[in-house]
């Protein structure tokens, strides 16, 4: 049965009662690191169900109840150490969860079986007394010892700190040399003795038996333990015997380590299959210098303003500055049409908001009489005057981030408008806001010599950290709209944008402005740190970050260091792979993995911003052509093909849809075609009765459209 790790990564966990970050490497053992909370484990692809849970549970004792200390400088050997620590974290985790018991007994039973301790063959007195401990305690309970060996196997078993661990092991240690030193001294007395003097046989076999010094036998403690009740059994009822452990012949008394505790380490290793592909490589989200990532207002509409004097002033290019006039005539029309849906927007806006205080509002007793009731005393207890209290309503804001590549070129346009409708009711409702759009092209394109020039292997937008997603230098945040910007200022402003849009066909006139690739999820990870810092400087409280796309970000690489052929480390850089990444945020304590490249990123960049920022709406914004519906559709359902054909019937009769599951709280599927049909009643003067109730259906067609997808906006965002 293949070994699932996220739910090895759960049980981790919750055995430690913690976020633990849980790693799944290709490494020869585990490891915990107690200052940042990282618990690696080896991938043991090959191990059974009942071993991985032995595994999970022994590592997680050691990270709950192993102090961080080097053990090499206490007196007793380092394996020693580990024999003696391994029981006594075995028993506090199994104290701790007694149902893990069953997972210990049944995991090394399978361990015992496969030799994986190599004591098969072997007689007991053949094995050293600290490896006899360690079998002991790792389920094997018909160990034989000697009455003063047994005083070890019980103070084992009694440890509780890990002081008494380290001097138990060096007690271990001492004796087994004074044991040995004996027995050298019996053999060099024996060579001084005739071949056919009489010798006393004094063996040592059986079950909980020993010999005394007078060499009569007597009766030792019950070998059974507390970690290993009656139930700890095979299903026939037998417990692990020393005579199912036969095979071998090879084994040499070592008092300086503990060799059945190297050989289970030597053998977990085959668990492991190298066969398989790469490791796990966790990833991380960087801290970006939005210093450097965002192009003010200022500094984009001085450079087009340049660029649109050029084209004035140059003669061939007299066309396109016609072209940019022509536009800002069709911005005041258009401006002037979208009064009525900007109203609507507020209207509804002032009604969710105003339903949220009603709902918290709270009505309590003033202590003061109501002459009005006075008469009603007989049967009303209730004669007090009441107030009703409502809270005061939360400061909103939004950010909103505009697709500025080149795919959208087909519905920059309508996208603008929408974006327009929402600029202009924030404005009128006073919410703060910027307006973002993500670009490659700002410092790809200077012309002006003020690119920045960073030192080879230095980044523009980050420090450089191993295995942390890279913020490519070409990468910027223009800020196309703000709400600080004065009214003339922003009424320029939007004017601009919608000349841009419009002629987005010929943006190679302003090249730093012209549409680029798709830097999504760069763009969601410098949210990270534009959310905190729009918070702080307008006191919100309740803020909405909209995000207005056609598709799926552009691959992202991440950094990483290597060795130069002279030996000097360099910083280089990785795409990101489904196929062996995963994003891991270690102050949430979780570990996100994807399913495909480009879309899966994104969907985990926004599940974790999302989590990081609970008290903030992720809402997307997509308007597409039909074409696109189905792809669009069938992403956000994993490829499930009946539920793609029941949203798609959803589509065709309402031309709009609202999809969840996708990363975004909610993300709205558009059909532009669809928002750009003009919603205003006119007909012939001679025209038919049917005539006008086509052109009605179709007036009312688009404003449910508008009003229906505007409605489920503001429940969101109020």
């Amino acid at each position: 049965m293949t070994v699932k790790f996220e739910i090895k990564d759960q049980l981790a966990r919750l055995l430690a009662t913690e976020d633990l970050i849980v790693e799944h490497k290709k490494v020869e053992t585990a490891s915990f690191n107690v200052n940042s909370r990282v618990l690696i484990l080896p991938m043991w692809d090959k191990a059974s169900n009942n071993v991985y849970d032995l595994l999970v549970g022994h590592e997680v004792g050691h990270a709950l109840f192993t102090p961080n200390v080097d053990i090499s400088k206490f007196k007793a050997p380092s394996s020693f150490i580990n024999v003696v620590e391994d029981a006594r974290i075995e028993k506090l985790i199994k104290r701790k969860f007694p149902g893990l018991c069953k997972s210990f007994f049944r995991g090394y039973w399978e361990l015992h079986e496969q030799d994986f301790f190599e004591v098969q063959g072997l007689e007991v007195g053949d094995i050293s007394l600290i490896d006899r401990i360690n079998l002991y305690y790792k389920g094997n309970k018909d160990m034989v010892f000697s009455n003063e060996e047994n005083q070890f196997v019980d103070k084992t078993g009694k440890t509780e700190t890990f002081k008494e661990v380290c001097e138990l092991a060096a007690e271990i240690h001492a004796f087994m040399k004074d044991q040995k030193k004996k027995e050298e001294e019996e053999l060099e007395k024996l060579e001084d003795v005739t071949p056919d003097a009489d010798m006393d046989d004094t063996p040592q076999s059986g079950s909980g038996e020993s010999v005394d010094e007078d060499g009569e036998e007597s009766e030792g403690e019950d070998d059974s333990h507390p970690l290993f009740d009656d139930g700890d059994k095979t299903e026939s009822g037998s417990s692990i015997s020393v005579d199912n452990l036969q095979g071998g012949d090879e084994y040499e008394k070592e008092i300086d380590e503990a060799l059945t505790d190297k050989n289970l380490s030597k053998n977990l290793e085959s668990l492991i299959d190298n066969s398989m592909g790469r490791e796990t490589t966790y990833l991380s989200v960087p801290s970006v210098k939005t210093d450097t990532v965002v192009v003010s207002p200022q500094d984009v509409w001085d450079y087009f303003n340049r660029k649109t004097a050029e084209l004035e002033a140059e003669e061939h290019h007299y066309y396109n500055y016609q072209a940019i006039q022509y536009s800002y005539d069709e911005y005041d029309s258009f401006k002037q049409s979208a009064k009525k849906e900007v109203n609507y927007l507020v209207k509804e806006f002032e009604c969710r908001k105003s339903a949220t205080a009603y709902a918290r509002a709270t009505t309590s007793r003033t202590g003061i009489l109501d002459t009005t009731k006075l008469h009603t005393y007989k049967y009303n207890e209730d004669l007090f005057k009441k107030i009703s209290v409502i809270p005061e309503g939360k400061n909103h804001g939004l950010i909103f981030i505009l697709d500025w590549s080149g795919s959208m070129n087909f519905v920059i346009r309508d996208t603008v408008k929408q974006l327009l409708n929402l600029v202009w009711f924030c404005k009128k409702v006073k919410i703060p806001f910027n307006v973002y759009a993500f670009t490659n092209e700002w410092y790809r394109n200077c012309d002006d010599n003020r690119i920045p020039q960073m030192p080879y292997g230095e980044l523009l937008h980050q420090s450089f950290t191993d295995y942390e997603l890279r913020i490519n230098d070409t990468f910027n945040l223009l800020n196309m709209i703000s709400s600080d910007s004065s009214v003339k200022e922003f009424e320029q402003h939007c004017k601009n944008l919608f000349c841009l849009a419009c002629n987005s066909s010929n943006s190679y006139n302003y090249p730093r402005l012209s549409l680029s690739g798709t830097p999504l999820n760069e763009a969601i990870v410098s949210l990270h740190s534009l959310i905190p810092e729009f918070k702080s400087k307008y006191k919100v409280e309740k803020l909405n970050t909209i995000i207005l796309t056609d598709g799926e970000s552009q691959t992202m690489g991440y950094n990483k260091s290597y060795m130069g052929r002279d030996g000097e480390t360099l910083h280089g850089h990785y795409s990101v792979s489904s196929y062996g990444c995963s994003l891991r945020d270690r102050k949430l304590g979780r570990t996100y993995n994807f399913d495909n490249d480009w879309a899966g990123l994104t969907k985990v960049l926004l599940q974790n911003i999302s989590e990081k920022f609970p008290e903030v709406n992720f809402i997307g914004i997509r308007l597409m052509q039909g074409s696109d519906a189905r792809r669009f559709i069938a992403n956000s359902t994993n490829y499930d093909y009946d539920m793609t054909d029941k949203m798609m019937r959803v589509w065709k009769k309402q031309r709009s849809i609202a999809l969840d599951n996708t990363g975004y709280k909610k993300y709205f599927g558009m059909s532009a075609a669809a928002l750009a049909n003009e919603d205003t009643f006119e007909v012939q003067q001679d025209a038919t009765k049917s005539q006008i109730k086509r052109a009605f259906s179709k007036s009312l067609s688009a404003k449910k459209l508008n009003k229906k997808i505007l409605s489920q906006f503001m429940e969101l965002i109020a």
